[in-house]
């Protein structure tokens, strides 16, 4: 009679276990640190105005081969890109494991007009309040500015930005273009921001507190599952018995929106 009781609580505090915290299978991570893959730019050449002329190569070490790879210009394995138009390039390389590395690529005008430096104001959370900044050389003044295809102006400078990517594209007199896309961030801060949210509802009084995996006290936890956390707090079926402001929860996804970074 007592080995029934005792079996009748035991499956009373699993069940209680379980309606209270959400387990997680663990899968097997990639330590991409270890033997991190590198990338270089081995030689370019800048494109005529209008023509798609120019060219960049890059080359892969590190990590574990074969590579992929990828940039506006289109993907291979060769890390050779040619005729591109001018316009910047995000090119990345991804190892045999998984493990990438990002390389930003500038292919300019050649006698024509170029961007110089870009400086993007954060906008807030939800909010319009970004700004972009545009330095130009080169080509025939006086220039032309635009945003998204939109109708042209004169300044230089972008205000009421939501955050998002933009493409940013200036044309001097002779009708010279070029076009670089530039996103604006929301600029909210994990340790100003979201770890606190993270602390109280899940790390320290929820359950993922070490007992229960992911140990969302690790920040490498944390950022490797931003994704999730973003979708499960925005449905509510997470934090397990807390309820977040819809201003927290609008915290947490901009900052994932962000890149969830250590910021």
């Amino acid at each position: 009679m007592k080995i029934k009781r005792w079996l009748s609580i035991a499956s009373m505090l699993l069940f209680t276990g379980v309606v209270s915290c959400t387990w997680e299978q663990m899968a097997p991570k990639i330590d991409c640190s270890t033997d991190p893959v590198q990338i270089e730019l081995i030689e370019s050449t800048d494109a005529e105005c209008g023509a798609s002329n120019g060219s960049f190569s890059v080359n892969a070490t590190g990590g574990e081969a074969p590579y992929e790879f990828s940039s506006e210009a289109g993907t291979n394995t060769n890390g050779v890109f040619t005729g591109i138009s001018a316009g910047s390039y995000a090119v990345i390389v991804t190892d045999a494991k998984g493990c990438s590395v990002e390389l930003n690529v500038t292919i300019k005008n050649l006698s024509g007009v170029n961007l110089g430096e870009i400086v993007v104001n954060d906008s807030g959370c939800d909010t319009a309040n970004g700004a972009i900044h545009v330095s130009v050389s080169g080509g025939a003044e006086p220039y032309s500015f635009s945003i998204n295809g939109n109708p042209t102006q004169s300044s230089n400078v972008f205000t009421g930005l939501a955050p998002g990517d933009y493409d940013v594209s200036v044309k001097d007199q002779t009708g010279c273009e070029i076009t670089q896309s530039v996103k604006v961030q929301s600029g909210v801060s994990f340790e100003n921001s979201i770890k606190g949210i993270i602390e109280n509802s899940c790390a320290v009084s929820g359950c993922h507190n070490g007992s229960v995996s992911p140990d969302l006290r690790s920040f490498s936890n944390i950022q490797s599952r931003a994704n999730s956390i973003k979708s499960r707090t925005a449905n509510g079926s997470m934090p397990r018995g807390s309820t977040l402001s819809q201003e927290q929860i609008d915290m947490i996804a901009c900052w994932v929106d962000d890149g969830a970074k250590d910021n």
